[in-house]
């Protein structure tokens, strides 16, 4: 170069020719710049397609000028050279990785039924499995039918390092690893449970090998499992998706040849996996360890035994060089240093000739079908992926070019079983991609399916994959998600952050949010090709199959397979969880955002959920004997009894219709048509507004946002509040809305569909192809058997969640505490610790459902479910034979889904809104139908009274119901109902809560609006308009309440007879539950005696001899002497479920029930004719009631109900006991003269005999049952005798005699003896007077 460098710069430019060059040199640094243009000289000397063919072909730049050049004249190409050039190539390869391993194969390895190690073929063995295994695909993928099988391979090691893979298809009880062929394989033992075996089990976290020891990491479904022998060392490793889970054993004996090591296989039943010993590419090899099956050698054309998929790879990089030259994908991908070198792409011609060149020798490798499997998966799909490019923007273009060039000439009969192995290839990969926060958003199954529905828009690959054996397997891996395991989640969600947490860094609450952002993004990334990929099902038609029908039969397919997912004992062969729930996203996305999502305006303009005005519904599908549907239990039973009883015409079986708002009151009618307020599922910004979501908030109706203009997602996300409602940190993940959200225009199902062929319809034409009641028949139904399972595992780790930010709160509050020592400091921080470790487990399990769950479209969709199912089962209620049709499931499915809806965090929608805007009808079928006898599995109304129960706890929902029409006319007296043996608890518990604010310690001033004086006023308007109805509700409100506090008693003596020992937690369980039980009734009681005392004190005086009873055991149980001293016993009994064990809770109901009934009048203001004070002295005549009374009148309840307005009544209860002293004074006097007339009729001679109740005659006698009062009634037709009293009270429950057990028919007063002969004296009313 010159001095000044000018001249040197302009020769090198002349040199290159390229003017462009000039302006990179002139900016920037002239050294180096210029320098590197020097090093591209002198590749510039050749032509330009000798330089773009030796990049195809991997030339190095020295060797270069020594080979011969491809291009003979200006263009046209020599392919002879290049073919001369491949197989060199190929050659050296083929030498170079001709590695010898055969010697480990023939000196290690012993494969059955083969004299070749190498060309040997590894399975399962068929013939010796223990119990009963599937098996399918060549005997290498394994399902147990039986509780425990086992089985063996069919090949042994005894020298040597080697491995294999196990793919979970379930991740319930497996062991894998190695066996002898000594080892016992029994119903009960297998793989690890004798010492010449050893096996590896995630679901226990344990190793085997006689007995078992902690080891490894949970699985889930989808992990690969690496199992490794290293005989050499004696040692053997397991690894879980690549990853090292340390040494398991390293004791492991030498065996003799041909009599080593068989991989081995123990499963429990319906647990499934797949095996792979080299047949195929390992998914994580293991470097070191040699597959049991020799990879396969190249044996075509004079070029034999090198390593095939070395060739193929070397192949299929020159393919891939050669297809992408010039790709923008490519180019864009780059850097601006790089573009500079890049290579002309080749004209169409020359394109043609060297990529046949290189297909034809591909070609020869995947037409040998023993070797073909391994090439596809190890060589073709990777290839496939690098081209299209893992993450956007995708290089579709390429990859079509290079099947364009390799496919047509694989001929047919190759052709098609190529195409399968790649979609099984990728639906494998789908399985077992985990999610990776680095590769967000494109991570997990992403890349994989996103290739799938590119091939798919090929119609030739379409119709192959179609009618193959193996469509639906492969559609459901494609629809798998991996889902993490806690050091999954932790690698995920590295930074934790909780409301009120006060933990420093990493707990930060900003980083949480992104972190959150990130995986929402990939989900809903994988989402939208789910979308994609069904949509290519739905559009897909040929000639002899109607437009939607291959999804619809797919929907069917899946149905039936996992028709029996929700048993308690699920059978094997279902469906892995995250295919249902991909599923049912689908399927919701069709309903709710319409079939057209993508927003390319041409779909329907408002989805099926959102619709307003006329709905209707086909009853058919409820009739017909659809086997998918058949085997579930239906509202009035099985379908073929249902069909035996009462088949359906064909009038019943035609649709059901109803206006969408007309089950509304006219002054709260919400809906979707014009004029109507919007529900909450088309208010997701506030009220009034929509959320389009892409951050922002249409102010119109529904009908502007489906109205066919494009609302595509932006890709920059909303800025995040810090202030968002209850510092919530999800509450930014991706909401989508009418758009799939995907930027990358080649990848959209828009420009995908406008694409496709002939064999695919527009989008406009698919609402006609699929009648949407249909789907969402399956929605519910796929909800039911997969969705719901993950919403209850998400409510219990949020339970959980919840209570451990509770404790860790109490446990530095405890620390904080001036008198706490320095022991029970140093507990505290231990236990704090390990509340802290739970809680961060809990938090992201919390958060990973979240993100997967609940994103706002997805909230948007379930109410547009709720509200749809719910005015469809009340709508088909007013019709019996077709409610009784309804599947259970729609029930479940609908409160599920509710309750889904309530408990997510953040709240879709605030409390007061989720049923006033919208679920009106919701509340409509809870009230109306829990005592529906109509309904014949009891477990279905008891899931609605739990409904009920747990609604009427919040304000919010408890308003909601008093403004429901149905819940004012029929839930007063359907709760006096349904008290009975099987929904005492769930009833008791809404009338807690109704009741609420009235009793003694617990007035509405305490309680704010938590009160409902509405229902008060309902259930006593009820109890005085129906007596029976109310006397039935009584007997069995004493029962019941006579029952749980004697539990409660024995519970106590129980654990009273522990001594000092540890209580067993389920006996302190039982003592708490049976104490809260009490508690509860005692308020319900407590609140009859208050709104109802005549029922009490008025009539006939069962009612408060009953009641007088029930106080007296309460008080002898909780305050006398040795039963107070078993109470205090039971109080200070470390636990935590005896926290809310306290005389205080029991007692107060007491309080109030005396004060209710010593302080009432009748409404016309006279005397009432029972007293309690009478009533309880009458009871019991001892002194101990007096000093019962009197505890309770010393309790400290100004410190228990501090500042409780009903304190003021404590007072009147010192009255009550000096009126109870005086009745016990006039008692015992009147217990002594009747003892005195006793005593002087029996000195004069009397026949009398005390309990003589065999006796038909002489009047005068005790009752032989009570021994307090006198016979006075007598039974028909046995005439056996009693008194009134006991009679009454034992008909209640029983109409058979106490002596004889025989039918009573009427009960007669007793006047005179019986004459045998007239029958005189037996005249009395009916049995029940």
């Amino acid at each position: 170069m010159s001095a000044d460098g000018n001249s040197g710069r302009d020769r090198l430019l002349s040199r290159m020719g390229s003017s462009g060059l000039a302006v990179l040199l002139d900016s920037g640094s002239k050294e180096s710049l210029v320098t590197a243009a020097a090093c591209m000289v002198d590749e510039c000397t050749r032509s330009t397609l000798d330089r773009s063919i030796a990049f195809v072909l991997d030339y190095s730049s020295e060797v270069v000028e020594q080979q011969p050049r491809f291009v003979v004249g200006d263009s046209k190409i020599d392919s002879s050279s290049i073919q001369l050039h491949l197989q060199s190539r190929l050659a050296a390869l083929g030498s170079s990785s001709s590695t010898d391993v055969s010697a480990s194969y023939k000196d290690g390895v012993f494969i059955e039924g083969s004299s070749d190690p190498l060309s040997g073929v590894v399975r399962m063995d068929k013939g010796r499995p223990s119990g009963d295994i599937k098996l399918s695909k060549s005997s290498l993928l394994l399902e147990s039918q039986a509780i425990f099988s086992s089985a063996r391979a069919n090949a042994c090691v005894w020298r040597g390092k080697w491995m294999y893979e196990v793919t979970l298809g379930t991740a319930g009880i497996q062991q894998l690893g190695w066996a002898t062929i000594s080892c016992p394989f029994t119903d009960s033992e297998g793989v690890g449970d004798a010492s010449d075996s050893y096996a590896y089990d995630g679901r226990r976290v344990k190793k085997w090998s006689g007995k078992s020891q902690t080891y490894g990491e949970p699985w889930v479904v989808g992990d690969v499992i690496g199992c490794c022998i290293d005989l050499e060392q004696g040692q053997i490793f397991f690894y879980r998706n690549g990853t090292s889970l340390g040494m398991a054993y390293d004791c492991v004996r030498r065996m003799e040849v041909k009599q080593g090591y068989y991989p081995a296989i123990s499963l429990s039943h319906g647990e499934r996996c797949e095996l792979n010993f080299g047949g195929r590419p390992f998914r994580y090899p293991i470097a070191g360890f040699l597959p049991l099956q020799a990879p396969p050698l190249d044996t075509s054309g004079t070029n034999k035994h090198g390593s095939v998929i070395v060739k193929a790879k070397y192949l299929f990089g020159c393919l891939q060089k050669l297809v992408q030259l010039g790709s923008p994908e490519v180019a864009a991908a780059m850097a601006p240093a790089e573009r500079l070198r890049r290579f002309t792409p080749l004209p169409d011609e020359q394109f043609r000739v060297v990529g046949t060149e290189i297909c034809k020798i591909l070609c020869e490798l995947l037409q040998q079908s023993s070797k073909a499997e391994y090439v596809v998966w190890g060589a073709l799909v990777p290839f496939l992926m690098t081209t299209y490019r893992p993450g956007a923007p995708h290089d579709g273009h390429s990859v079509d070019r290079a099947l364009d060039l390799l496919m047509p000439m694989l001929g047919q009969a190759y052709f098609g079983t190529i195409v399968l192995q790649i979609i099984e290839c990728l639906a494998y990969g789908c399985r077992t991609s985990p999610l990776v926060l680095a590769d967000s958003p494109f991570s997990a199954s992403y890349s994989h399916l996103a290739l799938a529905c590119h091939l798919l828009q090929r119609d030739d690959f379409m119709v192959i994959w179609w009618k193959s054996d193996d469509f639906e397997s492969c559609l459901e891996g494609l629809l798998t998600r991996k889902g993490p395991n806690k050091y999954d989640l932790e690698s995920l969600i590295p930074t934790v952050w909780w409301p009120g947490s006060r933990e420093e860094h990493p707990f930060s609450e900003s980083n949480m949010r992104q972190i959150v952002i990130a995986l929402s993004r990939a989900i809903s990334r994988i989402e939208d090709l789910h979308f994609d990929l069904c949509n290519r099902l739905v559009a897909f038609d040929t000639k002899s199959n109607a437009t939607g029908s291959i999804f619809r039969t797919f929907l069917q397919h899946l149905v039936l397979k996992n028709r029996g997912a929700h048993r308690n004992m699920p059978p094997p062969g279902l469906s892995d969880n995250s295919v249902l729930v991909s599923v049912y996203t689908v399927l919701l996305r069709y309903l709710s955002e319409g079939l057209d999502s993508t927003g390319d305006g041409h779909g329907s303009c408002v989805p099926f959920l959102h619709k307003g005005g006329k709905h209707s519904f086909p009853v058919s599908l409820f009739v017909s004997s659809d086997p998918c549907l058949n085997d579930f239990a239906r509202l009035g039973g099985t379908y073929s009894y249902l069909t035996k009883t009462c088949p359906l015409s064909s009038i019943e079986c035609e649709e059901v219709e109803w206006e969408e708002s007309s089950m509304d009151k006219q002054e709260t009618r919400y809906g979707h048509d014009a004029g109507l307020k919007k529900p909450c599922c088309c208010m997701d910004g506030g009220a009034g507004s929509i959320d389009s979501g892409n951050g922002k908030v249409l102010s119109k109706g529904l009908e502007t946002r489906f109205s066919g203009s494009s609302n595509k997602v932006s890709e920059t996300t909303c800025p995040l509040s810090p202030t968002d409602a209850e510092r919530s940190y999800d509450g930014d993940m991706e909401s989508k809305a009418s758009s799939s959200g995907r930027v990358e225009p080649a990848t959209s199902t828009a420009s995908l569909l406008q694409k496709a062929k002939k064999v695919f319809m527009s989008v406009k034409e698919l609402s006609s192809a699929v009648r949407e009641e249909e789907l969402l028949d399956k929605m519910v139904l796929l909800y039911h058997l997969g969705v719901t399972q993950n919403f209850k595992q998400a409510s219990y780790h949020m339970q959980h969640q919840i209570q451990l930010m509770a404790q860790l709160d109490e446990t530095d509050r405890q620390i904080r505490s001036d008198k706490t020592s320095v022991d029970q400091t140093k507990r505290l921080k231990e236990a704090r610790a390990i509340f802290k470790e739970d809680l961060i487990d809990y938090v992201r399990q919390c958060t990973w459902y979240r993100v997967c769950l609940l994103s706002k479209w997805k909230q948007r969709g379930m109410y547009a479910t709720c509200m749809w199912v719910a005015q469809l089962l009340v709508t088909i209620s007013k019709k019996d034979a077709c409610f009784s049709y309804v599947p259970e499931f729609y029930i479940e499915t609908l409160v599920d889904c509710f309750h889904a809806l309530r408990r997510s965090d953040p709240l879709y929608v605030p409390p007061s809104s989720l049923l006033q805007h919208g679920l009106s009808s919701f509340v409509t079928f809870l009230v109306t139908h829990f005592h529906d006898s109509r309904i014949v599995n009891a477990e279905i109304r008891d899931f609605l009274l739990q409904s009920i129960s747990v609604l009427v706890q919040f304000k919010e929902y408890l308003v909601a119901i008093e403004a429901c029409k149905a819940a004012e006319d029929t839930m007063a007296g359907a709760l006096l109902s349904a008290f009975d043996n099987r929904f005492w608890i769930p009833v008791s518990n809404i009338l807690l809560r109704l009741c609420k604010g009235s009793g003694f310690g617990t007035s509405k001033s305490s309680h704010g609006d938590s009160c409902s004086p509405f229902f008060q006023r309902l259930l006593r308007e009820k109890c005085l308009k129906d007596e029976k109805l109310f006397a039935s509700f009584l007997n069995r409100l004493f029962n019941t309440l006579n029952w749980t506090v004697s539990e409660f008693s024995v519970s106590i003596k129980e654990m009273h007879d522990h001594d000092h020992r540890q209580v067993p937690e389920f006996q302190q369980r039982k003592c708490a539950i049976m104490f809260e039980l009490s508690c509860n009734l005692e308020r319900i009681l407590e609140f009859f005696t208050k709104e109802l005392p005549q029922v009490f004190l008025v009539g006939p005086e069962m009612n408060i001899i009953r009641l007088c009873e029930l106080v007296l055991f309460v008080l002898n149980h909780t305050t006398s002497n040795t039963a107070g001293e078993l109470f205090d016993s039971t109080i200070k009994q470390q636990g935590q479920s005896l926290e809310k064990v306290n005389r205080a809770t029991i007692l107060a109901p007491v309080v109030g029930i005396v004060l209710n009934l010593s302080a009432a009048t009748d409404p016309a203001g006279h005397r009432m004719e029972h007293d309690i004070a009478r009533s309880i002295a009458s009871v019991d005549v001892s002194s101990v009631a007096t000093r019962n009374f009197q505890y309770l009148f010393d309790y400290d309840w100004l410190g228990t109900f501090k500042g409780d307005p009903s304190l003021a009544r404590l007072s009147d209860l010192n009255i009550f006991i000096e009126k109870l002293k005086t009745e016990y004074a006039e008692a015992r006097k009147r217990a002594c003269k009747a003892e005195a007339e006793l005593i002087t009729r029996h000195s004069k001679g009397d026949d009398f005999e005390l309990g003589n109740a065999d006796k038909a005659g002489g009047g005068g006698e005790l009752c032989s049952i009570c021994y307090a009062c006198e016979e006075n009634a007598v039974f028909l037709p046995c005439k056996h005798r009693s008194c009134v009293r006991c009679v009454s009270r034992h008909l209640l429950n029983n109409q058979r005699c106490f002596f004889c057990n025989a039918a009573i028919c009427e009960v007669c007063p007793y006047e005179e003896p019986l004459s045998p002969l007239s029958g005189g004296g037996l005249k009395g009313g009916d049995v029940n007077s």
